[in-house]
Order: C-alpha cells, then sequence, then structure tokens
C-alpha cells in the first residue's frame, strides 16, 4: 500500500473524517488549483446534487466538472455522465470530470512519451482532467497576463 493510500484510510479508521469530507475536501482542492490557474469559479456545488461540482470559466471556455475522489479507482455512474453531458451542451460548455487519487494509482509508465505532464502533480496526490467528449485527458490552461 503506497503512503497515500495508507494515510488517507488510517484517517478514515481513527476518526469521524468520512469519504464523503474527502469528496468535498477534493472538490476545494481542485477549486483552489483552477483559481491559482487563473479561472473564474462560477460555482462550487453545495451538496453535490446536481450533475456538475464545480462550473469553472476562463477566458474562451466553460467547464461543467464532476469531482470524483478516490484511492483506488473511482466510480462514475452512467447516469452521472449522461446528466452532466447534457448541462454542459444546453449550456455552451464542456463537460468534465476531475480525479483526485495517489499520484501513483495513474502513473506506473515512465516511458519517454510519458514526460509531458498531462495532470496537475500536487505530491502524493494528483488531479486529472478527463474531456467527456474523447475521454482525453486535459488540463486547464494558465490565463496569460
Amino acid at each position: 500500500m503506497n503512503k497515500a493510500v495508507f494515510h488517507v484510510s488510517l484517517l478514515l479508521q481513527i476518526s469521524s473524517y468520512s469519504w464523503a469530507q474527502f469528496g468535498r475536501e477534493a472538490e476545494f482542492v481542485i477549486t483552489i488549483y483552477l483559481k491559482l490557474k487563473g479561472w473564474k469559479i462560477e460555482q462550487l456545488s453545495k451538496g453535490s446534487k446536481g450533475p456538475a461540482d464545480i462550473i469553472a470559466s476562463n477566458d474562451t471556455t466553460r467547464w461543467f466538472i464532476q469531482v470524483k475522489s478516490s484511492t483506488g479507482l473511482p466510480r462514475l455512474k452512467g447516469y452521472e455522465v449522461k446528466r452532466l453531458r447534457e448541462l454542459a451542451e444546453i449550456s455552451s460548455g464542456l463537460p468534465v470530470i476531475a480525479i483526485l487519487c495517489p499520484i501513483q494509482l495513474y502513473n506506473t509508465s515512465s516511458s519517454e512519451e510519458n514526460k509531458e505532464l498531462d495532470f496537475a502533480n500536487l505530491g502524493n496526490y494528483a488531479i486529472y482532467f478527463y474531456s467527456l467528449h474523447d475521454w482525453k485527458r486535459i488540463l486547464p490552461s494558465q490565463k496569460q497576463q
């Protein structure tokens, strides 16, 4: 078990910290990351009841983001994808899945072609953004000053 997974599992066992709290904090982490990249946060959900947990925009793009956090592979339900796609389509935006998880979970390749990061490195954790149009990893571009 890697250090990051062990830390979260231990925290959940010895405290009243829950997976729901971990998920909510993942929404805050991703929101802060986007703000640091110059994105405007139009909405942060109050209870994760809607299709998008975060609505964020920059000068040219509007993202409707469903956040998933996990120490393993995150679960994504078909109806969540459908609702997120529908919302983004009627609002002229891009449906995006953002995953916060231990960095080792997705980055097992050490090939030369994988040298350019297509994720946000947070130390023991990483944020992966996926476009639901083509399921490719994307990164929020930094606002030009």
